[in-house]
């Protein structure tokens, strides 16, 4: 029994590290290929956007490691996923510079597509529920439904209107009128269904002023932080409640592109593993675990607790190599409907974003087992926190247009903060890529 317990968390563990493989650019591309075939074309551009920040052009035949050797196209793979999600400026952009570097038939056949207008096939919108798709699904087959009837009246109407009899000629004229304002409703209606679709949709796009930077201008080396989301304890409430604020911090966190989110239902199949129950309360050490057995960088647990007089949320963020609390925040709200509770746990999910910044600084003094580097406090940076250090190269610049698109990156290592004041932090080396060094005067940034 014993030996099929540990083969069976080998077995968990084995899939959990090809899913978040360590930081090599072909590792993001395969990932990226593997989100594709899904459909999932948000995720897959989030690995290639990882690719790309470590080797940029495309190319064939580009070894991995020995004698193996694939063939990268992360800007055209990029392309077919904007494409995908209706993003043609983007689409166009990438599948164009791919093209630059390496001409191939797949970037040519979506250039034509955009030329010609083509659409894609229809996705299902990002950031609505299912409910939501129904329900906008059910007004639209009546609308439909409606419209058309309407259209065999005014049918019948134009044979009225055509006929001798002059008073049934008036009567065709009122229905016509009558007609023609039901036509009217109908177009209002969908112009009200168009809105709330539109409005669902933007859900996850959050107020400028809410966020205190932006995570798309911060250089990227690899990939972002990951992070799983485990299911919230529900105290006094449902494991409904507890499923919607899991999920509404996901979506939330996926949209900020601050973290590299771990799928629901990875975590799920996880979780269900190791035994732990999906809306029972784990406990830090536990988590931890999880945390490692997905592995990923950092986990969330939290709770909900109801009561009479109002719902309180908390949720802490901790790092999964040393069980540190880098972050917590809670919330009350003395409304209790679902709305009010999903608006708790984005106000969460926003204030988790801003307490764990994107930073950017220099190795100022490197020993054997630690580092120095010139960021702290005063840039929002705490224990526990990780960044990665790295060396900039050569200038990428665009083979047709001759712009400079940005520098080469080389990932050193990275480290984690042990000890951080106002101005400095001191940082112990988690790992060093190989055949590499590090040096005062290289860059960090927070992973």
């Amino acid at each position: 029994m014993k030996l099929k317990v540990i083969l069976l968390a080998l077995a968990v563990a084995l899939v959990a590290t090809t899913i978040y493989a360590a930081g090599k650019f072909y590792n993001y591309y395969e990932e990226g290929q593997e989100y594709m075939k899904r459909g999932d074309w948000d995720r897959a551009v989030e690995e290639f956007k990882a690719a790309v920040s470590l080797e940029f052009k495309d190319r064939p035949k580009v070894r991995t490691y020995g004698m193996h050797f694939v063939d990268y196209f992360p800007h055209r793979e990029m392309g077919v996923c904007y494409y995908n999600l209706g993003d043609t400026e983007n689409a166009t952009k990438h599948l164009q510079l791919s093209q630059a570097f390496s001409s191939s038939k797949r970037a040519q056949e979506y250039l034509a597509k955009l030329g010609r207008g083509e659409a894609p096939a229809q996705t299902v919108p990002t950031g609505i529920s299912r409910e939501e798709q129904e329900k906008l699904a059910r007004e639209k087959a009546q609308i439909e439904r409606d419209r058309k009837q309407l259209e065999e009246q005014m049918r019948a109407v134009e044979l009225k209107k055509k006929a001798q009899d002059e008073q049934a000629a008036r009567k065709a004229v009122e229905e016509e009128r009558r007609l023609t304002a039901e036509r009217e409703r109908l177009a209002r209606l969908e112009s009200e269904r168009m809105a709330k679709e539109k409005e669902m949709m933007s859900k996850g796009r959050l107020p400028t002023g809410a966020l205190t930077y932006d995570a798309s201008r911060v250089t990227q080396v690899g990939t972002r932080l990951s992070l799983a989301i485990l299911p919230f304890d529900s105290k006094g409430g449902t494991s409904e409640v507890s499923s919607m604020v899991q999920d509404n911090m996901i979506t939330t966190l996926y949209n900020l592109r601050r973290f590299k989110i771990m799928e629901r239902s990875k975590i799920d199949e996880i979780v269900k593993e190791q035994k732990l129950g999906m809306t029972g309360f784990i406990d830090p050490a536990k988590a931890v675990k999880v945390g490692k057995v997905a592995g990923v960088d950092a986990i969330m647990l939290g709770s909900i607790s109801s009561t009479a007089t109002g719902v309180a949320l908390t949720a802490r963020l901790i790092d999964t190599e040393t069980g540190t609390i880098i972050t917590a925040k809670d919330a009350f709200s003395d409304r209790t409907s679902l709305q009010d509770i999903k608006n708790m746990s984005q106000e969460i999910a926003i204030q988790m974003y801003n307490d764990v910044p994107l930073v950017e600084g220099y190795v100022i003094r490197v020993d054997p087992t630690q580092v120095i580097l010139d960021v702290g406090t005063n840039k929002g940076m705490r224990k526990g926190m990780k960044m990665v250090i790295y060396k900039e190269g050569d200038a990428i610049i665009h083979p047709a247009t001759g712009e400079i698109l940005g520098k080469t990156v080389t990932k050193l290592g990275e480290v984690l903060l042990v000890e951080v004041q106002e101005k400095m932090a001191e940082a112990s080396i988690l790992e060093k890529e190989q055949g590499q060094s590090l040096a005062v005067g290289n860059k960090v940034v927070a992973k």
